[in-house]
């Protein structure tokens, strides 16, 4: 029977990150609660998320020109 859901994407977003999951769980549910700072630190992991896609896909646009 096929799978919808890939090997590659259960080991990503299922173990490899936990750690990350449960330091954004503590972050909000943790005491001294700070809001501000859960925000800040989301804001973090989001423009470095970001920018890690945005120059996968400006250097994969270049490697397609260049071998096209």
């Amino acid at each position: 029977m096929y799978s919808a859901i890939q090997h590659g994407t259960v080991l990503m977003f299922g173990i490899v990150l936990v750690p990350v999951y449960a330091m954004v769980a503590g972050w909000f549910a943790g005491e001294p609660r700070d809001a501000s700072v859960a925000m800040l630190g989301l804001g973090y992991i989001a423009t470095f998320v970001g920018a890690l896609w945005g120059g996968l896909f400006v250097l994969s646009i270049i490697l397609g020109l260049i071998f096209w």
